[in-house]
């Protein structure tokens, strides 16, 4: 978490309440789209969280990028998690959260079951798998033409 003193810092950002160690709450103007996000953040029970919402529609990726920046920093890994149904609780239609455990370290997958920073990468990669004997996915991506012809 960015310290509290950068958060109140952000240019645009606007705290309407404050509860001494463990939140605040407001909203952040977000000038280049002319869309005002409001906030909750709280700190407390081994969690760090941050609920964004808008009143008529539900913030954008890039919205909740821009709230992430203001409330983590970049080495800062944080989820937005999709709870089992019967843990669901929705307070606000429009509202998304993200999330960050204080008192242990986030697992995250690695990166390449997503894709590739870049060619050298990959070929590296794959080059270990043939060494190793490793069989990487082959996707057949032909497979529903076949299966329609059966």
């Amino acid at each position: 978490m960015r310290s509290l003193e950068e958060i109140r810092n952000t240019r645009n950002l606007f705290i309407e309440a404050e509860a001494p160690n463990d939140g605040m709450g407001g909203y952040y103007y977000d000038s280049l789209n002319n869309k005002r996000l409001n906030f909750i953040f709280s700190y407390q029970m081994g969690w760090e969280h941050l609920s964004v919402s808008m009143p008529s529609r539900t913030p954008s990726w890039e919205q909740m990028c821009k709230m992430k920046d203001i409330f983590w920093g970049e080495d800062e890994a944080c989820v937005q998690y999709h709870p089992k149904k019967e843990d669901y609780v929705n307070m606000h239609q429009h509202c998304l959260h993200i999330w960050r455990p204080t008192q242990e370290a986030l697992p995250i997958p690695p990166h390449i079951l997503v894709g590739f920073r870049d060619d050298k990468e990959k070929e590296d990669f794959l080059e270990l798998c043939n060494i190793f004997g490793v069989q990487v996915n082959k996707w057949d991506y032909n497979k529903r033409a076949k299966d329609e012809n059966k």
